[in-house]
């Protein structure tokens, strides 16, 4: 009988790798503008300042790429990015400093970032 067959380990782990692995369409940051001078911040504006970073980091890629603010309290900010392309967008956050309308120096920094929102909005060590 087919139920009684040992399986090999790596058909086991292939069945396992299927079944528990589920693709997840969004991931989610909690990032924060840090700026050298204290500002206020229009949500249009930190929109564009964050769609600046992905453009000069990943240029027409990052330009067309989707994302959503969830929550806005400046300078935090809870934002919505496609699952695939989430390193991209946690790399240009940390890595590219951008100049604010009014010439002063600023950038993002990434807080937490997790695949499901509520490991984002809850944490702990706040």
């Amino acid at each position: 009988m087919d139920v009684d067959k040992p399986k090999c380990a790596e058909e086991a782990a292939a069945q396992t790798f299927r079944t528990t692995i589920s693709k997840q369409q969004f991931y989610y940051f909690a990032i924060s503008m840090v700026t050298a001078l204290p500002t206020s911040v229009e949500p249009q504006q930190y929109y564009d300042y964050i769609m600046m970073v992905l453009r000069q980091w990943l240029g027409a890629v990052g330009a067309g790429m989707s994302v959503d603010i969830l929550d806005l309290k400046y300078p935090k900010a809870i934002i919505r990015v496609p699952f695939d392309k989430y390193k991209s967008v946690w790399q240009a956050m940390v890595v590219t400093p951008f100049k604010q309308l009014d010439g002063t120096n600023a950038h993002f920094q990434v807080l937490r970032g997790s695949a499901f929102s509520m490991g984002v909005v809850a944490s702990s060590r706040d």
